[in-house]
């Protein structure tokens, strides 16, 4: 063969070649009337091409279709305006037919309604789909997916692939996506759709993870009537607080809460999610028992039962720490409870040891209740500073207005221990009793004050008062009264009864009963507390044990001052009046009106 000839012949072979590897934009109607009917058939989707079709063999048989939609019939999903490139099936081809063995959809726009695609048949699709050749993978990119029916759920830079080579391998799916400004990635999911559209267990896996928080989940998955998935999971978030601020997924006391991650045995079906046997980290604590998710209402509903050896409860009562401001008046701010009534709560708590800010609780029993607009929370029972507690309180917000009620019992507390704790002077000892009851109406804090009303009523036994002898202090009126308001302080005074009762309104609490018993001394209490200005002013009228019913008092004290300073001053008016010498400068009759006393009076 001469050299003409085999030059001749390569040039022709390059030509072929290279109009082989070339697209080739085709007339509309052929080519993408054949793979409409194929998308149709075989994944029952509607195909629409609106742009150029093209076609090349080389390397790989291949196909663009530009500005194209993708639909279910029933309107499901809809993808629209991207560019469809596929790889064809070789041997099909040979046949004349078109048969698509990978996707590739780019800048397309997906609108969904996850209403209409729970109504889909996807057991018929995926049994289709096992029974014949499909698509090996399905590769969206710089795409977005808009919900019709969800919100806060959009999707933008969607970069996903959809991988199912074989019935007898799973169908994986990963990709990222930006939502709410941040990135979400779904690191992997798997499932076998064979044997679930054979009514069949399949295994399954799914990690997802997203700013600050993880999924991460595997094991059976059935459809059917009763479409069930069991197994173990595990969820963890840095911070709840954040992540709810982020996300717009609403929880209970989700602005409130920190670190928190639940693991455990699982079971979901369509009216709710349960861990039969869950371990929860809320901060440094660990809390085990039983929890639940209820969809088939209204609101999800969480319940369960928790138990903890420690139990730090101090973030959900950090709102009353800012009940006051940083001059310490009563905080003008309205209160808002829609932070923390996100999804209705019931849950049973138990711990060994708790603590509420500076107070701590051991062997508690306690409940909380959330609903909307509502929170509810009770103690059983709880050891409580080597006595007992029980109590209950309760936030109702309607129209703007939050209602506030409390009530709560106590007996045989240590009354010094509880004072270190929340911070005061140990002035006082003895085991206390009694019991509280507060309400309280209005749009923030010093509303509620304002109109506060309630009850409340202590009573101590085998005590000491610290810091004053009273005994010795009426000796020392005796002698020298006005020396004794320079030295009274020092020593202690026992007693083996005190009790006081407290009548609120309108934010003025009136001590309505007050009364201290000792062997040598007794002393009577009087006066208001205003919780409004969160002043004292009680006065103290102390006399011997033996001294008789309605005898004026051989010594008085004035308590008075705000609750973080309070000033305990002896009355030098009546000291002065117990003073021979000084006694006629306080004359105990007043002269008429409009009749001339004397000037001086003299013994």
């Amino acid at each position: 063969m001469s050299r003409r000839v085999v030059f001749l012949i390569a040039l022709i072979s390059l030509a072929v070649l290279g109009t082989a590897a070339s697209p080739w934009t085709l007339p509309g109607g052929g080519l993408s009337a054949e793979l409409k009917e194929h998308v149709r058939s075989r994944y029952g989707l509607d195909l629409t091409v609106r742009g150029r079709s093209t076609f090349a063999v080389l390397p790989i048989p291949r196909v663009k279709f530009e500005d194209v939609a993708l639909a279910f019939p029933d309107g499901a999903l809809r993808a629209e305006g991207g560019t469809l490139r596929g790889e064809l099936r070789i041997l099909p081809l040979l046949f004349g037919r078109i048969e698509l063995s990978d996707f590739d959809l780019t800048e397309t726009r997906i609108t969904a309604s996850a209403q209409k695609l729970q109504t889909v048949n996807w057991a018929e699709i995926f049994q289709d789909g096992s029974a014949k050749a499909h698509a090996r993978r399905l590769v969206v990119t710089k795409s977005s997916v808009r919900w019709t029916d969800l919100k806060n759920t959009n999707l933008d830079g969607l970069n996903a692939m959809i991988r199912w080579v074989d019935p007898s391998e799973p169908l994986t799916v990963s990709g990222s996506a930006r939502w709410r400004d941040e990135l979400v990635s779904l690191e992997q999911a798997s499932v076998f759709p064979d044997l679930l559209a054979s009514n069949k267990i399949s295994p399954f896996s799914l990690t997802l993870s997203a700013p600050g928080a993880r999924l991460m989940a595997e094991g059976e998955a059935q459809l059917g009537d009763g479409p069930r998935i069991t197994g173990e999971s595990t969820i963890k978030t840095a911070s709840v607080r954040d992540f709810t601020r982020w996300s717009g997924v609403d929880l209970p006391f989700g602005s409130l809460l920190q670190a928190l991650s639940i693991s455990g045995d699982f079971s979901m079906d369509r009216r709710r999610l349960t861990w039969p046997a869950v371990s929860i980290t809320l901060g440094p604590d660990k809390l085990e028992g039983t929890l639940g998710v209820r969809f088939d209402t209204e609101r999800p509903v969480i319940a369960g039962t928790l138990a903890a050896d420690t139990l730090n409860l101090s973030d959900l009562f950090a709102p009353f720490n800012q009940t006051r401001t940083s001059s310490g008046s009563w905080s003008e701010e309205a209160i808002d409870l829609a932070g923390a009534t996100g999804a209705d709560l019931d849950l049973r708590l138990s711990a060994s040891t708790a603590s509420l800010g500076r107070l701590g609780l051991d062997d508690m029993a306690a409940s909380v209740l959330v609903q909307p607009g509502r929170i509810e929370a009770s103690i059983g029972r709880a050891d409580f500073y080597d006595g007992t507690l029980k109590g209950r309180l309760s936030l109702v917000a309607q129209n703007g207005l939050v209602d506030f009620r409390s009530q709560g019992t106590f007996s045989g507390v240590k009354i010094a221990p509880f004072l270190a704790a929340v911070g005061e002077p140990r002035w006082i000892t003895g085991r206390a009793q009694g019991q509280f009851s507060f309400d309280g109406h209005g749009r923030n804090p010093a509303d509620v004050i304002r109109q506060a009303e309630g009850r409340s009523s202590i009573e101590l036994t085998d005590g000491e008062l610290v810091g004053i002898n009273l005994e010795d202090a009426l000796r020392r009126v005796e002698k020298r009264p006005l020396l004794a308001s320079l030295n009274w302080k020092g020593g202690r005074t026992p007693f083996d009864k005190a009790e006081a009762q407290i009548v609120m309104k309108d934010g003025v609490g009136e001590v309505v009963e007050g009364k201290l018993k000792g062997a040598a001394v007794q002393a009577h209490l009087r006066g208001q507390v205003l919780l409004v200005d969160r002043t004292l002013q009680v006065t103290a009228g102390i006399t011997h044990a033996d001294a008789p019913v309605g005898q004026s008092p051989a010594l008085a004290f004035d308590v008075t001052g705000d609750w973080d300073n309070v000033a305990v001053t002896p009355q030098v008016r009546s000291l002065i009046e117990r003073s021979g010498a000084a006694k006629p400068l306080f004359p105990s009759e007043r002269a008429p009106t409009g009749t001339q006393g004397p000037q001086a009076t003299a013994q």
